[in-house]
Protein backbone atom coordinates (compact mmCIF):
# COMPACT_ATOMS: atom_id res chain seq x y z
CA UNK A 1 0.00 0.00 0.00
CA UNK A 2 2.95 2.44 1.35
CA UNK A 3 4.42 2.15 -2.52
CA UNK A 4 1.20 2.69 -4.75
CA UNK A 5 0.99 6.08 -2.14
CA UNK A 6 4.21 7.14 -2.68
CA UNK A 7 4.78 6.22 -6.80
CA UNK A 8 1.15 8.32 -6.92
CA UNK A 9 2.34 11.13 -5.64
CA UNK A 10 5.73 10.62 -7.49
CA UNK A 11 3.83 10.48 -10.79
CA UNK A 12 1.61 13.08 -9.89
CA UNK A 13 4.85 15.68 -9.10
CA UNK A 14 6.20 14.81 -12.32
CA UNK A 15 3.64 15.09 -14.10
CA UNK A 16 2.53 18.67 -12.68
CA UNK A 17 5.75 19.72 -12.14
CA UNK A 18 6.31 21.13 -15.78
CA UNK A 19 2.88 22.85 -15.84
CA UNK A 20 3.69 24.17 -12.47
CA UNK A 21 6.76 25.50 -12.75
CA UNK A 22 6.18 27.23 -16.39
CA UNK A 23 3.47 29.39 -14.38
CA UNK A 24 6.26 31.39 -12.24
CA UNK A 25 6.47 28.38 -9.42
CA UNK A 26 9.23 27.22 -7.91
CA UNK A 27 10.37 23.66 -7.24
CA UNK A 28 10.88 24.85 -3.64
CA UNK A 29 7.35 26.03 -3.99
CA UNK A 30 6.23 23.29 -5.35
CA UNK A 31 7.16 20.98 -3.27
CA UNK A 32 6.52 22.40 -0.01
CA UNK A 33 3.30 23.33 -1.15
CA UNK A 34 3.16 18.60 -1.22
CA UNK A 35 3.79 18.64 1.66
CA UNK A 36 1.09 21.39 3.58
CA UNK A 37 -1.40 19.18 1.45
CA UNK A 38 -0.07 15.92 3.26
CA UNK A 39 0.15 17.45 6.56
CA UNK A 40 -3.38 18.46 6.42
CA UNK A 41 -4.24 15.43 5.07
CA UNK A 42 -2.45 13.26 8.59
CA UNK A 43 -2.64 16.37 11.41
CA UNK A 44 -5.95 16.62 12.65
CA UNK A 45 -4.91 19.88 13.99
CA UNK A 46 -2.66 21.57 10.81
CA UNK A 47 -4.71 24.09 8.48
CA UNK A 48 -2.30 25.90 5.84
CA UNK A 49 -2.83 29.00 5.13
CA UNK A 50 -2.94 29.82 1.32
CA UNK A 51 0.31 31.73 1.38
CA UNK A 52 2.32 29.55 3.29
CA UNK A 53 4.63 27.99 1.06
CA UNK A 54 4.91 31.46 -1.15
CA UNK A 55 8.86 32.19 -2.16
CA UNK A 56 9.74 35.91 -0.68
CA UNK A 57 12.94 37.41 -1.12
CA UNK A 58 14.61 38.90 2.06
CA UNK A 59 16.16 42.11 2.25
CA UNK A 60 19.73 40.19 2.21
CA UNK A 61 18.32 38.47 -0.94
CA UNK A 62 17.87 35.44 0.88
CA UNK A 63 14.84 33.72 -0.08
CA UNK A 64 12.65 32.34 3.32
CA UNK A 65 10.42 29.65 2.61
CA UNK A 66 8.42 27.59 5.08
CA UNK A 67 9.57 24.43 4.56
CA UNK A 68 13.13 23.54 2.64
CA UNK A 69 13.39 20.78 0.17
CA UNK A 70 14.59 18.52 2.54
CA UNK A 71 11.45 18.95 4.79
CA UNK A 72 9.23 18.56 2.63
CA UNK A 73 10.57 15.46 1.33
CA UNK A 74 10.85 14.39 4.48
CA UNK A 75 6.78 15.11 5.10
CA UNK A 76 5.98 13.38 2.20
CA UNK A 77 7.45 10.31 2.32
CA UNK A 78 6.32 9.42 6.16
CA UNK A 79 2.77 8.15 6.11
CA UNK A 80 0.49 9.57 8.47
CA UNK A 81 0.84 7.88 11.45
CA UNK A 82 4.78 8.29 11.46
CA UNK A 83 4.20 12.19 11.19
CA UNK A 84 1.71 12.42 14.26
CA UNK A 85 4.00 9.61 16.08
CA UNK A 86 7.40 11.92 15.63
CA UNK A 87 5.70 14.99 16.56
CA UNK A 88 5.94 16.51 13.10
CA UNK A 89 2.83 17.90 12.85
CA UNK A 90 3.61 19.97 16.24
CA UNK A 91 6.81 21.23 14.77
CA UNK A 92 5.35 22.21 11.45
CA UNK A 93 2.12 24.26 13.54
CA UNK A 94 4.79 26.05 15.51
CA UNK A 95 6.74 26.29 12.20
CA UNK A 96 3.55 28.04 10.41
CA UNK A 97 2.85 30.40 13.38
CA UNK A 98 6.30 31.42 14.08
CA UNK A 99 5.74 32.31 9.81
CA UNK A 100 2.47 33.96 9.66
CA UNK A 101 3.71 35.82 13.55
CA UNK A 102 6.92 37.25 11.28
CA UNK A 103 9.21 36.06 13.89
CA UNK A 104 12.75 37.34 12.44
CA UNK A 105 16.12 35.92 14.14
CA UNK A 106 13.41 33.30 15.67
CA UNK A 107 15.93 30.38 15.86
CA UNK A 108 13.10 28.14 13.47
CA UNK A 109 12.57 24.32 14.69
CA UNK A 110 13.61 21.62 12.24
CA UNK A 111 10.05 20.26 10.93
CA UNK A 112 11.18 17.19 9.79
CA UNK A 113 14.49 15.37 8.87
Amino acid sequence: MRSWVSARRLLCVILLAPLALGMGVSEQEFLCENAAAHLEECCPSFSATPALCQQNAGCDGGEDLWLTVDESWCVQDMECGDLVASNVCERAATRMRLAEEGSAGTTRPVVCQ
